[in-house]
Order: structure tokens, then C-alpha cells, then sequence
């Protein structure tokens, strides 16, 4: 095994984007475009997966594609004709709003990938919309935009999106902008992945051209096989003019969505941030190198250069880090040393450190970007020990603990400092409590793996009570419950004593956003057990 390994470089997806669609999602998004009329556009039309549905007898079908060899491939498949070349080029405002329906599974091009000159004509065509664009843009974001664009009032768009549709923060002008310029969307999201050989989670979006906002309905289905048989009549509840918000509340029903909107607006509750600032943690640029076990800290002699470590989320057990925690997995073998050497120091007068950051240099981690763009590579920007830590990426919920070991963090655990006065045993065992799941859930991301991952934005967002009310003692109590894992009892008596007895919540509400909790959470988990 290589020394100080760095991670495994991501499998680049194909450069062009294309993922084409199955046969059976294919069908049912054709042929629900068509019962708008037979002017349709498909707008990336690859090897015509999507077209050959379209250009039925009577149908006046346009494809477009990029390359030249795929469009030739798709208009001889499917008798349609198709444009090659660029999309946003060919889109002129001629065609604004000259189509009954637009069908489509738009390329997944990350920004930095996109041919320049395209790319930059699809952001103007954003910008032309009122949107900002930014560098994590993907390709597929302006060609929703142009889709809308391109459809008639009362016009259908039927597109396959990556499910980051729902949540990812580069895709809220997005939907924003599908709110207001839509009357009515349909979301179709599916329990197992779709695409074989791609990890990738879609969702049918399957929107209508109109005056918004728009009443927002979702339908999640078993697999492909079950378009055959879906009823897309279901609940719907209409969404705010403008909103920005992520979209898997929608998944909840009418009422839930409601209470969430609700308690999100409780003056009894106040944003993470009004009592903490959450950062993320430590960035070495290399944790094989600068994140050490004791025994390796020890027989090296670096001990006195490094200070004490949470390396994994998995170490946080209760609502606190202590002294016998870190003793604990030191024992274990668990990296708990963070080499952190100050700017000061003269490296080439102790033999330690001058032995192991040459050992470093010989297996090239002073040539990683992170650690390349120092003065000194081995020294790290940025340590500092927090007042408490929190999950970056959760599994079962949400966790905010106080650091009584006086720790520092690597960026897979954020780092939590309190405001003046703040005590961060109160504001951890405040922060505990079905509210605050519940809403962990609608502001975080999920991915197809099941883990619900919150940055440190969205930390800042999450509401919690005020840990002035916080009752003497509840910390401890709760902190030796979910260290024996009796987390319902450590929930209920948190919800109790804080929610109900400090906020005044009522128990009934309380009661529902639990449920709220749960749904969201088990959803969330089911799709790692894909």
C-alpha cells in the first residue's frame, strides 16, 4: 500500500454527459408530453431514445444533438429530423413558446467540464431569465430553463433530471423559477436507481407551462416497470411564489408540509446561528500524513507537535467528546493527532519533524493543490479547537456535541463556536429534539447512498430553542442515554422538557414533526438499502 495514500481520484463520467434513457421512462415521458399536441421538441435528443417515442404517425417532432454522428444515428432511427449542433444556438427567441410540449433527459455536464463557448451562451439565456448562475452550475440547469421557454401556455415539459433537482443549492433559482413560470409539477422519484451501471438518482419532472406559483404534487414509484400502471393524481400543495426551498418537503403531503412551514417561521425558536457560528473542519490536503495514531505520534517523536483529534463522526457516541472518548480510540488505534505545526517553527532543527516531512516529500504530498499552494506545505492554515462539533454527514440524525477534550476536527466533522454566554452543553441537548430533526431532514441533502449531509450554511439554518431554558442537568442525562443507545427515551424527554415545558409546543405538534422525522428519515435510509 502506497505511504500517506490520498484519496482515489473520481471516475470521470463520459465528458459528453449522456446517459441515455431506458426504454421504459423513455415511453411514459413521451407520451405524457403528447397530450399537449404534436409540435415537440427533444433538446438533446442523443441516440433518439426519447424522439423515437415522439415522432409517431401525426407528430411534428424537432430533435436537437450536439454531435453530429448521434444525430444522424437518431434521425435515421427515429424518421425525425434533427439539428446538430449546440442547442443554445440553435434556440433562438424564435422558438420561445412555439411548442405543445418539450421532452428530454439533458446532459449532466459539470462546469468545469462544459466546452466554454456552449456553456456560456447557456448562461446568458439563464441570465436573460433573471437567474445567476454560478461556477457549480451544471448543463443540465439552462436546459430546463429552455424547455419552460420553449413551451406554450398550458404546454407540458416532461424531463429525466438528476434528483439534485430537489435540493442541491446551485438548483434554487431553478426552482424558483419552475414555481413561478409552471402551474402545476410532478415530481416522479423511483425507491431503486433506474439507469443501469450509474449510481446517479433521477426524478421525472413533469411540469405545465402557466401562471404560478405552482401546486406541486409527488409520486414515487417502485422501479421503471411501474410508470406502466401510476396514477399521477395525488395531493398537491401549492408552492410560495419564489421559493427557493429544497423540494423534499413536497414527498410529506398536504398538512406535514404545512406544520413544517409553520415551525420554520415559530418565534420560539431561532436559527443554530444567533448562538453559534458552525465552520468546517480542519483541511490538511493530505489526513494519511498530517492526522496520526497515538502509537505513530509516540514513536516518532511528533507528539509535542500535534494536538488532540476527532477524526470520524463515528467517535461522536453522546453529546459530548471528552477526555476518556479520545483515550478511548486512541487505545483503539483511531488517528487522534493532528499534526499542527506553527508558521514559526524551524523544521530543519528538530530531527522529527524534519525526518517525516521528507518522508512526506519523497511520497508527494507537499505536490497535492492543497498542500502546493502553502508557504510551508506542512504547515496547516486554520486549526483552531471549537466549543462543540457537528456531523457533516449523518446517518440516523442530526448531533451537535460540546468538546470537553479540547479537540480539534478534520472536515469530515464541522466545528461549532459559541456565541458570548452561549453554554454549549445546553445549546447540544436544546438542539436534540424532534423540531430540529424534522427540519435537518428538509434542509440537508441526500443522496443515493442514504446519507443526509448538511453544510455548514445549512447548520446555520436549522432552528433550535434558546439554551438559556435548557433545565439544569438535562445534558448529562441525555448525553448517558444515547451513549446506551436508549435514544427514543433520551428524544422523548428532550421534546418534553424543552419543547413542551420551555418553548411551549404544544404535545400534539411535537407528536406530528416526530412523524415528520421518522418518514423523511426512513425514506432517506431505504435508498442505501438499494
Amino acid at each position: 500500500m502506497q505511504r500517506f495514500a490520498a484519496k482515489a481520484e473520481p471516475h470521470r463520467e463520459k465528458l459528453r454527459g449522456g446517459y441515455y434513457t431506458p426504454d421504459l421512462i423513455a415511453q411514459f415521458v413521451a407520451e405524457w408530453v403528447l397530450r399537449a399536441g404534436n409540435v415537440v421538441l427533444e433538446p438533446s435528443c442523443g441516440d433518439g431514445a426519447i424522439l423515437a417515442h415522439l415522432a409517431v404517425d401525426g407528430v411534428e417532432a424537432q430533435g436537437v444533438e450536439l454531435f453530429a454522428e448521434e444525430a444522424d444515428k437518431a434521425s435515421v432511427a427515429t424518421g425525425a429530423p434533427v439539428a446538430a449542433g449546440d442547442f443554445f444556438s440553435w434556440f433562438t427567441p424564435a422558438r420561445v413558446g412555439s411548442f405543445d410540449g418539450v421532452a428530454g433527459n439533458p446532459p449532466y455536464i459539470r462546469f468545469g467540464s462544459w466546452e466554454s463557448e456552449s456553456r456560456d451562451r447557456a448562461l446568458e439565456l439563464m441570465r436573460g431569465e433573471g437567474m445567476r448562475p454560478s461556477r457549480l452550475t451544471n448543463a443540465w440547469v439552462p436546459f430546463v430553463v429552455a424547455a419552460v421557454m420553449a413551451a406554450r401556455n398550458e404546454g407540458r415539459i416532461g424531463l429525466v433530471l438528476p434528483a439534485e433537482l430537489l435540493q442541491v443549492g446551485y438548483a434554487s433559482q431553478l426552482r424558483s423559477y419552475l414555481v413561478d413560470n409552471c402551474s402545476k409539477i410532478t415530481l416522479v422519484s423511483f425507491e431503486k436507481l433506474v439507469f443501469p451501471g450509474i449510481l446517479q438518482e433521477v426524478v421525472l419532472l413533469l411540469a405545465i407551462r402557466g401562471e404560478g406559483p405552482a401546486e406541486i404534487n409527488t409520486i414515487e414509484v417502485p422501479d421503471a416497470e411501474a410508470l406502466a400502471t401510476v396514477s399521477l393524481d395525488s395531493a398537491s400543495t401549492r408552492a410560495h411564489l419564489h421559493e427557493t426551498e429544497k423540494w423534499t418537503k413536497y414527498y410529506l403531503g398536504p398538512r406535514a408540509i404545512e406544520l413544517v412551514r409553520r415551525v420554520r417561521t415559530d418565534r420560539r425558536l431561532a436559527p443554530l446561528r444567533d448562538f453559534a457560528a458552525v465552520n468546517v473542519g480542519v483541511v490538511t490536503g493530505r489526513n494519511t500524513f498530517f492526522c496520526l495514531t497515538d502509537v505513530e505520534a509516540t514513536e516518532r517523536g511528533l507528539t509535542q507537535w500535534t494536538i488532540p483529534l476527532l477524526a470520524r463522526s463515528a467517535q461522536l457516541q453522546g453529546l459530548s467528546f471528552n477526555s476518556e472518548d479520545l483515550a478511548f480510540y486512541a487505545d483503539a488505534g483511531a488517528r487522534t493527532h493532528l499534526l499542527s505545526i506553527k508558521p514559526s517553527v524551524d523544521v530543519a532543527k528538530t530531527a522529527a519533524l524534519a525526518s517525516y516531512i521528507a518522508e512526506g516529500e519523497d511520497a508527494g504530498v507537499d505536490t497535492g493543490y492543497k498542500c502546493r499552494i502553502r508557504n510551508d506545505w506542512w504547515v496547516v492554515p486554520s486549526v483552531s479547537v471549537p466549543d462543540g462539533f457537528m456531523l457533516r454527514q449523518v446517518s440516523t440524525h442530526v448531533r451537535l456535541a460540546a468538546n470537553d477534550a479540547c479537540a480539534t476536527s478534520t472536515d469530515t466533522v464541522h466545528r461549532v463556536f459559541t456565541k458570548p454566554g452561549v453554554d454549549i452543553h445546553r445549546l447540544s441537548v436544546g438542539a436534540f429534539n424532534s423540531v430540529t430533526l424534522a427540519l435537518s431532514e428538509v434542509l440537508g441533502r441526500s443522496y443515493g447512498g442514504g446519507i443526509l449531509e448538511l453544510e455548514p450554511s445549512e447548520c446555520a439554518e436549522l432552528p433550535v430553542p434558546d439554551p438559556a431554558i435548557v433545565p439544569d442537568g438535562l445534558s448529562s442525562k441525555v448525553d448517558e442515554l444515547l451513549r446506551q443507545r436508549r435514544f427514543d427515551e433520551a428524544l422523548d424527554i428532550v421534546d418534553h422538557d424543552v419543547l413542551i415545558e420551555g418553548v411551549g409546543m404544544s404535545a400534539e405538534d411535537v407528536g406530528d414533526l416526530r412523524a415528520v422525522w421518522d418518514r423523511m428519515r426512513d425514506r432517506r435510509l431505504a435508498r442505501s438499502k438499494r
